[in-house]
C-alpha cells in the first residue's frame, strides 16, 4: 500500500486525476505543500495549523489528504466552516468533483440543526388546526406551499431547500424540535426528514457543518448529548473565528423578544391564536397575559437600573457581583410545571408532545434566568446591551482555551486549522494556539500565489488627521469620494463603525449619482442583493462595515478599488474585549500587543483580500489610516500585507 504522502503527490502530479479532468489545471506548489503538511500531521496523529493566502486552493488541499486517510482507516471526517457560501462550495462543487476523479468511494452530508427540518407529524397537526394557528392569509398560503413540496420525492425537507423563505411564524409551527419528537414511536419515523438527514450523517465519510453547529454540539457533549456523529478528524476552515464563536456558544443571552416570542406561541390575545387557543388551555390565557405584563415590568426595572450607563454606551459591562432577581423565573417555572402536569393527563399524543415541548422551552428560559442570578465566575464576563426593543443580558467565557483543550483537542488530536489569515505566525502561530488551547501543533505559513507585485497598487494617504480626531471623518469622506470618482466606481469602501458609514454615505451619494455611479449601502437592502447588484453593475460603489471585511467575493472588473478607512481594532469598551485584555494584563502580558493588535491585523488582511479573488484580478488598495506610517505598530500592519506596487 502506498504511503499517504505518495498518494497525495500522485493526485497533485501533472499526470494525476486533477490534471486529467481540469483543462485549466496548473500545479500550485503552495497547494501541494499544504496537502503534504496536513497528510504528515494526520499520520502522526498531531494537530496542524496553517495560514494559506488567497488562491492556494485550501479546500482541495485539506479534502484530499483527509479523504485518502479516511478511506484507508475507515474514519469519519468533520469539516467546519464559518460561512454558508463556503459550505455550499464544498457541497455543490468541490466534493462532487473529487468524488468523480478520485480512486476512492465516499459520501458526504451537510449537517443541519434539527430546527432546519420539517416535522411531518407537526405539519399534519398544523394543517388540521390551520384556521386557529394561521388566520392570516399569507401564513395559511405558505403552509399550503410547504405541503406541496412534501409530495416531491427530491425535496430534502429543509427550510433552506424551499424556493421561498417561509415566515418565522409558519416555520416554527412545523419544524422539528428537541423534546417534541416521538422517535421510533412516531408513525412517520422512517420517512422523517430529520431522521433521514441523521442517517445520512451517520453513513457519510465527510460531514460538513458550520462553526455554530459544531460548538453547539461540543457544548452538548459536555452534558452527555450529541447532535453530530463521532469523528476522528476535524478540519476548521476560516479558523480565525473559532474563539469568538466558541465563546458565543458557551455563553448565555436573555432578551425581551425571546421571552415574548415564547409567550406569544402559547397565547396571542390580539389574534386569539397559540397553543392555549384550544380547550385544554383556554383558561391559561390570562396567566400568560399576567406573565407578559410581569416581564415588561421586570425588563423596565432593569432598564432603569442601567439607564445612566446605557446612555453613554450601547453595551455596559456588569460587575461580577451584579445579579438579577428570580421573580420572573419563578413565574415562568410555575407555568412550565402546570403545562407538564396537564400534558401528562392528555390522551392525544400530538397535543401532549406540543405541550411538553413548549414547557421544556419555558424551562430553558428559566435556566438562563438562573444563570444570571448568581455571581459571575472568574472566567465569565456579563453585560447589558441596548436592543431595538429594550435591553438584553449577555454572558460569555473570557477564555475558551481550557474548555477547548479538554473537550476538543485532547479528544480529537487530528485537528486541522486553516485560514487565509490566522494572526502572527511567530512560534508556529503561538498567538492563536494560545487563545484556543492548542498547546503544540505542526504549522505552515504559505503566501498567496497571486502576482500582487504586478497587479496591485498600494496607496497610503499621508496627509489625513489621526482617526481619533473629530476632523478625520469629514476629510476621509472627501478623500473616498475623490478615489471613487477617479476609479469610475468599481469600489468597495470598508468602514469600522456605522456612524462613519453614515458620514461617508452622505458625502458620496449626490456626487456619485451625478456621474451615473450607483451607491450601494449596507443596511439599505439585504446583503445578498447588494452583492448581486455590485457584480452586475461595475460602475457602483459598495459601502459597508463589519461583515463586508471578509467572506464576500466580487471578482473581475466590478471591483478594482478597495478603501480601508481605518484599522479595525476591537472596540476597547466592548465588555468581552475589555475583559480579555484585562485577563492578559493580569497574567503579565500586554492587552494591546497581545490581543487588540493581532486581531486588528487579521481583520485588516481580510479586508485587503477582498480585491484579488482570481489570478487575473488587479486594482488598487487605498489605506486612509495615517497611523500605518506614524505609529510604531503601523509597521506590523504594513508587513502583514503581500508585496505590492
Amino acid at each position: 500500500m502506498d504511503s499517504l504522502e505518495s498518494e497525495i503527490k500522485k493526485v497533485f502530479s501533472s499526470e494525476g486525476p486533477l490534471a486529467r479532468r481540469l483543462p485549466t489545471w496548473e500545479e500550485r506548489p503552495e497547494q501541494q505543500a499544504l496537502a503534504l503538511g496536513i497528510g504528515e500531521a494526520l499520520e502522526a496523529g498531531a494537530p496542524f495549523v496553517a495560514e494559506a493566502g488567497t488562491g492556494v486552493g485550501k479546500s482541495f488541499a485539506y479534502l484530499l489528504p483527509t479523504l485518502l486517510r479516511a478511506e484507508r482507516e475507515h474514519e469519519t471526517i468533520l469539516v467546519s466552516t464559518r460561512t454558508k457560501a463556503l459550505q455550499d462550495q464544498l457541497d455543490r462543487k468541490d466534493l462532487p468533483f473529487l468524488q468523480s476523479v478520485l480512486p476512492v468511494e465516499f459520501t458526504w452530508a451537510i449537517g443541519l440543526g434539527r430546527g432546519n427540518y420539517l416535522c411531518t407529524r407537526r405539519m399534519n397537526r398544523s394543517l388540521r388546526e390551520s384556521s386557529s394557528l394561521f388566520p392570516d392569509l399569507e401564513e395559511s398560503d405558505q403552509l399550503r406551499r410547504i405541503q406541496q413540496h412534501m409530495g416531491q420525492a427530491a425535496w430534502e425537507g429543509t427550510r433552506g431547500s424551499l424556493p421561498f423563505l417561509p415566515l418565522a411564524k409558519v416555520w416554527q409551527e412545523v419544524q422539528a424540535e428537541q423534546g417534541n419528537c416521538l422517535g421510533r414511536n412516531c408513525p412517520h419515523f422512517e420517512p422523517c426528514y430529520f431522521q433521514r438527514g441523521r442517517r445520512r450523517l451517520q453513513h457519510a465519510r465527510i460531514v460538513v457543518v458550520n462553526h455554530a453547529l459544531f460548538f453547539a454540539d461540543l457544548s452538548l457533549r459536555r452534558q452527555g448529548v450529541k447532535i453530530l456523529p463521532d469523528y476522528s478528524m476535524v478540519v476548521f476552515d476560516e479558523a480565525h473565528h473559532l474563539e469568538d464563536i466558541a465563546a458565543d456558544a458557551l455563553g448565555l443571552r436573555l432578551s425581551p423578544s425571546a421571552i415574548d416570542w415564547h409567550l406569544r406561541r402559547l397565547w396571542n390575545p390580539r389574534r386569539q391564536t397559540g397553543l392555549f387557543a384550544g380547550r385544554a388551555g383556554n383558561d391559561l390565557g390570562p396567566q400568560v397575559e399576567n406573565l407578559r405584563h410581569m416581564a415588561d415590568n421586570w425588563w423596565a426595572s432593569l432598564e432603569v437600573r442601567f439607564e445612566d450607563a446605557l446612555e453613554r454606551s450601547k453595551e455596559v459591562r456588569l460587575h461580577p457581583a451584579e445579579t438579577i432577581d428570580l421573580e420572573l423565573a419563578t413565574a415562568l417555572e410555575g407555568l412550565a410545571h402546570e403545562m407538564f402536569d396537564r400534558a401528562r393527563r392528555m390522551e392525544d399524543i400530538d397535543t401532549q408532545m406540543e405541550w411538553t415541548a413548549r414547557a421544556d422551552q419555558l424551562q430553558g428560559l428559566v435556566e438562563t434566568c438562573k444563570g444570571f442570578a448568581h455571581r459571575a465566575s472568574d472566567n465569565e464576563v456579563r453585560w447589558a446591551q441596548r436592543e431595538k426593543r429594550g435591553i438584553s443580558l449577555n454572558s460569555a467565557p473570557i477564555r475558551v482555551d481550557e474548555l477547548l483543550r479538554k473537550n476538543l483537542f485532547q479528544q480529537v488530536p487530528r485537528a486541522i486549522l486553516v485560514s487565509a489569515t490566522l494572526g502572527p505566525p511567530k512560534d508556529d502561530f503561538a498567538w492563536i494556539r494560545g487563545r484556543l488551547g492548542l498547546d503544540r501543533a505542526r504549522a505552515l505559513h504559505l503566501g498567496s500565489p497571486f502576482p500582487y507585485e504586478e497587479n496591485v497598487t498600494l496607496e497610503i494617504e499621508e496627509g489625513l488627521p489621526d482617526p481619533t480626531r473629530p476632523e478625520f471623518a469629514g476629510e476621509a469622506a472627501r478623500s473616498i469620494l475623490r478615489h471613487c470618482l477617479e476609479n469610475e466606481g468599481r469600489a468597495l469602501v470598508l468602514c469600522t463603525s456605522w456612524s462613519f458609514l453614515k458620514r461617508v454615505t452622505q458625502t458620496l451619494r449626490q456626487p456619485l449619482e451625478a456621474e451615473g455611479i450607483e451607491l450601494l449601502v449596507q443596511g439599505e437592502a439585504p446583503l445578498r442583493d447588494l452583492l448581486d447588484r455590485k457584480r452586475a453593475e461595475p460602475r457602483s460603489v459598495l459601502v459597508g462595515t463589519d461583515s463586508l471585511w471578509e467572506g464576500i467575493d466580487i471578482p473581475g472588473e466590478a471591483l478594482t478599488l478597495v478603501i480601508l478607512t481605518r484599522f479595525p481594532f476591537p472596540v476597547p469598551s466592548q465588555p468581552l474585549a475589555q475583559a480579555r485584555t484585562e485577563q492578559i494584563e493580569k497574567e503579565g502580558g500586554n492587552g494591546f500587543f497581545d490581543y487588540s493588535l493581532p486581531r486588528a491585523i487579521v481583520k485588516f488582511r481580510q479586508g485587503f483580500g477582498r480585491l484579488v479573488r482570481r489570478g487575473t484580478d488587479q486594482g488598487k488598495i487605498v489605506i486612509l489610516d495615517p497611523r500605518i506610517l506614524r505609529k510604531s505598530y503601523g509597521r506590523a500592519f504594513l508587513n502583514s500585507l503581500p508585496r505590492c506596487k
